[in-house]
């Protein structure tokens, strides 16, 4: 596991899609344009290309709904559950978990969160979405003893063996598992590898308006938000690959 942690945490920015090609356009801008070299412009061309419609179109978002999201929509709450379980990645999951808990289930009901120190040095202390999540725990109504925190977890695939590790002392226990959407086909892929079950998942919806056409193009021209889903649509494909080879 240690190889995958450090795997992901130095070549993961490398190979992420919009540093990939900003790289190329830098690259061959300097070849074909600066040193003017025909081959190398046609090259800065086709990446110019592909840049332009990855930035100016909603082509992550589109991708992440019919390949990550699109199966994992409209469950319905189980009436009995002992658990709600979120893994760490998005401080949005413990939000959504406190809002189900405080506002549609019974006070027997547990939130376990798992979390860790995300980064490579492990002197560097707590990531800002631990410190954030700890203040949406003190501000919220839930007491002290409704919130199950496993701390020692860098990534998803050590969230769901803390899990696993936990249930063994339990007997029994009906958790439900609350994710983002995007990462809850991973998730229940690496649930599957541990053996653990959920009496049901709860991923969190968007309500944004994804339908796309040339009348509303311009609503979506938004280079930052464009690529930075398509980097999370091919993180979350690498991470699915990583984890069908590693476990």
């Amino acid at each position: 596991m240690n190889l995958y942690f450090y795997a992901s945490k130095i070549l993961g920015p490398l190979i992420l899609p919009s540093n990939f090609l900003i790289l190329a356009l830098i690259i061959f801008f300097y070849l074909g344009v600066w040193k003017n070299k025909d081959n190398f412009k046609k090259i800065f061309s086709i990446f110019f290309i592909i840049f332009s419609m990855i930035s100016l179109l909603p082509i992550g978002n589109k991708l992440i709904y019919h390949v990550l999201a699109k199966n994992y929509k409209n469950n319905k709450l189980p009436k009995n559950i002992d658990y709600i379980f979120v893994p760490s990645g998005d401080v949005k999951r413990i939000i959504y978990a406190v809002k189900i808990k405080n506002y549609y289930l019974p006070e027997k009901v547990k939130i376990i969160y798992s979390s860790g120190n995300i980064y490579l040095d492990p002197k560097s202390g707590q990531d800002s979405e631990t410190s954030f999540t700890q203040i949406i725990i003190q501000n919220s109504n839930i007491d002290k003893e409704d919130i199950v925190l496993l701390p020692n977890a860098r990534n998803t695939i050590e969230n769901f063996k803390q899990l696993k590790l936990f249930l063994a002392k339990e007997s029994n226990k009906k958790v439900l598992l609350v994710t983002s959407t995007y990462h809850m086909k991973r998730s229940l892929i690496i649930a599957r590898k541990f053996d653990l079950k959920f009496v049901g998942f709860l991923p969190i919806t968007s309500k944004k308006n994804n339908s796309f056409s040339l009348v509303n193009f311009y609503q979506h021209i938004n280079f930052k938000a464009n690529l930075s889903s398509f980097d999370l649509f091919f993180r979350e494909l690498v991470g699915i690959l990583a984890v069908k080879i590693m476990l």
